[in-house]
């Protein structure tokens, strides 16, 4: 009698984590956004629910990993816990970097571990904010443009004028 409590536990145990794919794409027309994975033994479950950290969200592509935790090992009540992907991820990490990446463009964000910060990506970079402040030197390979004034200290740009060394008087504001 004993032995049979404990293999019914032991089943429940064993049932209650499954490795897969994601065959399709995330399903996100209702609130709860659901996966379809095929597991071990050609076990084929959609509807999943997929949980994702608070503040973070990513929409994994089809043959991605997933880790899915069935409720009291009752594989008809999955859940999505975990995604990656093996086929395109960081490979110049070191240790103790942390990376957010685009899995098909390369782009990413790079917290590397001597405490710099690196931003890549093929395409624009766009940042929207009321304000930006950078408390550092800025170094810049290629052109800046502005549609507005550039001040330097309190010096406009646009609007600065120059003594005239050889007579009295200024020079007009740049054109």
């Amino acid at each position: 009698m004993m032995s049979n409590a404990f293999s019914r536990l032991g089943r429940r145990v064993s049932m209650a984590l499954g490795l897969g794919r994601l065959t399709a794409n995330t399903d996100e027309k209702a609130s709860t956004h659901t996966v379809q994975a095929a597991l071990a033994g050609g076990e084929l479950r959609s509807d999943v629910p997929l949980l994702q950290q608070v503040g973070f969200h990513s929409r994994p592509l089809p043959g991605s990993d997933v880790v899915v935790l069935f409720q009291a090992g009752d594989r008809s009540r999955g859940v999505a816990v975990a995604t990656g992907d093996q086929r395109s991820y960081p490979r110049d990490l070191q240790p103790g970097d942390a990376c957010l990446y685009h899995v098909t463009t390369g782009a990413r964000v790079w917290l590397k571990a001597d405490g710099s910060i690196s931003i890549s990506t093929s395409g624009p970079l766009n940042v929207t904010a009321s304000e930006a402040a950078f408390n550092c030197p800025i170094t810049s390979t290629g052109d800046i443009s502005a549609k507005g004034d550039v001040l330097a200290g309190k010096i406009s740009l646009t609007n600065h004028e120059h003594p005239v060394q050889a007579a009295p008087g200024t020079t007009g504001a740049p054109e």
